[in-house]
Parts: C-alpha cells; sequence; structure tokens
C-alpha cells in the first residue's frame, strides 16, 4: 500500500477508534475491524494504482471492466467489514451503539452527497 493510502487509513482508524469510544474491553474486537480496513484499503489502493498506470492505454471496455473490478472490491470488502465491525457493534453500550449511528449517517451522507 502507497504511503499516503497507508497514512489515510491510519488517520481513519485513529479517528473512529476515538469518535466510537472504543473501551478496552472492546479492543480485540476493534482490531479485528481495522484489521479488515487496512486489507480492504490496500485492495483498493493496488487495484486504483493498476488503474492509473494503464489510464492512458486503455480501451474503453478496458476502462469499464477495471472500474467494475474496483466496484467488486469495494461491495466484497463491505461484506467482509460487515461482521466484523457486528461483533464490536453487539458488544457497545446503547450510547455508543447511538453514537456509531450517528457516525455513518453523517459519514455516509456526506460520501453520497460527494460521489
Amino acid at each position: 500500500m502507497a504511503v499516503a493510502a497507508h497514512d489515510r487509513i491510519d488517520t481513519r482508524i485513529s479517528g473512529l477508534h476515538a469518535r466510537l469510544q472504543i473501551t478496552a474491553t472492546q479492543e480485540e474486537l476493534w482490531q479485528k475491524v481495522t484489521q479488515v480496513m487496512r486489507d480492504n484499503a490496500s485492495t483498493m489502493d493496488s487495484l486504483r494504482q493498476a488503474r492509473t498506470s494503464h489510464a492512458n492505454s486503455m480501451s474503453a471496455v478496458d476502462d469499464l471492466k477495471s472500474y467494475g473490478q474496483i466496484a467488486d472490491a469495494h461491495a466484497d470488502g463491505i461484506r467482509k467489514l460487515t461482521p466484523a465491525f457486528q461483533a464490536l457493534y453487539d458488544s457497545m453500550s446503547d450510547v455508543q451503539k447511538k453514537n456509531a449511528d450517528l457516525i455513518f449517517q453523517t459519514d455516509h451522507h456526506h460520501s453520497a452527497k460527494k460521489g
């Protein structure tokens, strides 16, 4: 994973750790979430680098295939993250859950507006 991408995911992870108010007893579950996040980021970074490095030589069909690979990897990443996050979420207090719900609603709302 490129340094910039690595820094971005580490920043996201540390920010979420603080915002979700992860407790010492939740740390093991949190580490499972972060491993999936890092794995997903690495996969996406590799696919984006490959797409960028071949951008000038790709046909329209190659471009669509490349974009499809990225979209598939994103969907696969969400499917991998969900059970790890579910285990963490299930361990959260009601206050933490409400906070997590708000964080995800806000973050996803902003992502949808950007896209």
